[in-house]
């Protein structure tokens, strides 16, 4: 069995959705969704059960409602004779531990942030038979922590194969539009929130402005983005910056750009930017926990330093972002300016950028289906001899 909150968009939900369709092939899978409104990922062909037990307001709905999908999802482990149960995030956690039938129970930690829920990360951790996260930094961390009885760092897997043929697909008039302008194209991509870090991200791509008046950026992903809008204008760059909201197809717009950046303040396992690796978009992205270091850098222990800049082996890492939003348009940190005098060479420099551009495909073959299948496989049968 696999649960996950909702198949809409995000990171977990896309390995939640991967996972269901490379174990069905093998293994008699059940995916269990707590309530699949506007679900975007194909999950075709595997046997599914929608809770329609959504998110709701206010603390003692919220309890109930743990309560109501425990009860529910014990009573379908029970009926299917569940062997193992893995879950995806803080909430599909919960409800995993709390409804152990005869299961092996597998709880997914996909973003570092999660570990700042001590109270939660020690109730599902000690419950839980294996805690599975996505980066070797964080599984370190969790041991360290809050001392599991198992555990294992599984890479997020990439279909480098159906992205290259999306890649190649056709995109909307209104966006061949911009990509027709003048200049080179930053892109980055995920959901309108903080953690995103996109206001430096706009402040470092004005920065670059400065030097290379007809560079443009593009976020993809779903969202309130006005403010970003103001802050552009506020910038002198509205008409340079295009939000395309959530796309079913991301690979296509990831193709027509140069540059891919991350600005999080932190990551699990920055999917996307895998995904821009896979089109051939050499990438510059803040050494933030977790994941981009390990992506870009074979020994990662080597680029601990935080506030350093380095020329990894398959990208070039940043400065982690401190500080909390500013929309101040006439404020720009160190960081933002460092990251935008990278973003400008790489941009600059064509042996620079065609050594990270080849370096990106190669490296993305690393984190395809079939290593991450291997591995899941291992694990499952490991626990499965030892239930």
């Amino acid at each position: 069995m696999l649960i996950v909150p909702m198949l809409d968009q995000g990171g977990l939900e896309r390995v939640c959705a991967a996972t269901a369709r490379l174990l069905n092939k093998e293994y008699a899978v059940h995916l269990v969704v707590f309530n699949t409104t506007g679900m975007i990922y194909d999950v075709s062909g595997v046997d599914m059960t929608d809770l329609k037990l959504g998110a709701v307001d206010g603390r003692f709905g919220k309890v109930r409602n743990v309560f109501r999908r425990v009860r529910r999802v014990k009573k379908l482990k029970k009926e299917l004779d569940i062997q193992l149960s893995y879950s995806f995030g803080p909430t599909a956690n919960l409800v995993n531990v709390l409804s152990k039938h005869k299961d092996v129970t597998w709880i997914g930690v996909r973003g570092y942030g999660a570990l700042n829920s001590k109270g939660s990360m020690r109730l599902t951790c000690g419950l839980a038979d294996r805690v599975v996260s996505c980066t070797r930094v964080m599984e370190q961390e969790i041991d360290r922590q809050f001392h599991p009885k198992k555990s294992a760092a599984v890479y997020n897997p990439c279909d480098i194969e159906e992205i290259t043929r999306l890649s190649r697909c056709g995109t909307a008039a209104e966006f061949d539009l911009f990509f027709a302008r003048k200049g080179k194209t930053v892109v980055s991509m995920g959901r309108e929130h903080d953690v995103k870090g996109f206001w430096h991200l706009v402040k470092a791509v004005s920065l670059v402005r400065k030097k290379m008046p007809d560079v443009k950026l593009m976020i993809i992903g779903a969202g309130d983005y006005s403010a970003y809008r103001t802050l552009a204008e506020q910038l002198g760059m509205g008409d340079d910056v295009l939000f395309t909201g959530v796309q079913s197809n991301p690979f296509a717009l990831l193709k027509k750009a140069d540059v891919y950046a991350l600005t999080s303040e932190s990551e699990g396992f920055p999917n996307a930017l895998i995904e821009a690796m896979a089109v051939g978009l050499p990438c510059v992205s803040a050494n933030c926990l977790t994941g981009p270091a390990e992506i870009l850098h074979e020994d990662y222990g080597e680029c601990r330093d935080e506030n350093r800049v380095f020329h990894a082996d398959y990208g070039i890492l940043t400065g982690v972002f401190h500080g909390g939003r500013d929309m101040d348009a006439a404020h720009f940190t160190a960081e933002e300016k460092r990251f935008a005098q990278e973003l400008a060479a790489l941009l600059a420099d064509a042996g620079l950028y065609r050594r990270y551009q080849d370096a990106a495909r190669k490296r993305a073959q690393a984190f395809g289906m079939e290593a991450y299948l291997k591995h899941i496989r291992n694990l499952i049968e490991e626990d499965l001899k030892t239930k």
